[in-house]
């Protein structure tokens, strides 16, 4: 396990923040605004750029003081987190001491990185933290959730939208619980941040995952190599939410699908859980034809 190191008291947590942009242009600029108000000019920031165009991400990146990581090919979003990682482990002259992570339209109303750096650096085996993160209406988002279970994943994914306050969406969301500090099964990939040591233990994302389900399997792989997710109420970021999902609705959909089935051949590997696997992930099939069907 990792232990707090004693001289962090005095010394400010050196954090790296890495976002991935596809058409995101309209969302970073605010994003970057915010950033740098709340926190300075001193924090490094890589934006990846999954969709390089005649946007200026570029030039929006270099406005702002931030490393531009351009990947034509769009490798997904979790390969995009670890690129902006390699590119400011590439341009720092010392270790970080963890990595935000967050998507570009989230904004900063307060100091944020640096609180909780401080929090995540200073629990014992805390592997990753996540701040409050509010919708565009001040609702809480429910950022602190469950590891999908056969019957949260599948019910959740079949009734969520229909029935939002079914059993099975209560359980997996544990939305009853965002006003006290607490460990969880994972943490939105919206805005989280991860203890260096840990992320390279673990390996960082799983690029295997092109979009949905990488920060669920992240905070798993996490809780699984011995170390807790914290959700920190007392940091609150806004995420306006999911601009770039919107636009690409059908792709996203598809997508969903595949990652969902992913995680759970993960989670349900082996023999004696062939039966298992076998009933969630036609469940899920079944899901992602229905969805693709009405969407016609």
């Amino acid at each position: 396990m990792v232990e707090p190191s004693p001289s962090r008291a005095s010394v400010a947590p050196h954090v790296g923040v890495v976002t991935v942009s596809y058409g995101s242009r309209d969302a970073l600029e605010p994003f970057l605004a915010s950033l740098r108000e709340q926190h300075g000019a001193d924090v490094a920031v890589a934006i990846v750029d999954n969709k390089p165009n005649d946007e200026g991400v570029g030039d929006l990146a270099e406005q702002f003081g931030a490393l531009y990581v351009p990947l034509p090919q769009n490798p997904g979003y979790g390969a995009g987190m670890n690129a902006g990682v390699r590119a400011l482990q590439a341009a720092a002259d010392t270790p970080f001491d963890a990595y935000f992570f967050c998507n570009p339209d989230v904004i900063f109303t307060a100091p944020s990185i640096v609180e909780l750096a401080t929090t995540l650096l200073n629990t014992p085996d805390a592997g990753s933290i996540g701040p409050r993160t509010l919708n565009d209406d001040g609702t809480v988002y429910p950022s602190a959730r469950n590891v999908p279970s056969v019957g949260t994943g599948v019910g959740h994914a079949l009734f969520g939208k229909v029935w939002p306050k079914n059993p099975w969406s209560r359980a997996y969301k544990n939305d009853a619980d965002y006003d006290e500090q607490r460990t969880a099964g994972w943490l939105s990939g919206a805005a989280v941040m991860v203890r260096r040591e840990v992320y390279e233990q673990i390996e960082g994302w799983d690029e295997a995952y092109f979009l949905h389900f990488e920060d669920i399997d992240l905070g798993y792989r996490i809780g699984l190599a011995g170390y807790t997710n914290v959700f920190d109420p007392a940091v609150t970021i806004v995420h306006t939410g999911g601009h770039s999902l919107k636009k690409h609705s059908a792709v996203a959909e598809r997508a969903m699908t595949a990652s969902a089935i992913r995680f759970m051949r993960k989670r349900y590997s082996g023999a004696l859980r062939a039966p298992v696997r076998w009933i969630v992930i036609s469940g899920l099939r079944a899901r992602g034809a229905l969805k693709s069907m009405l969407a016609r």
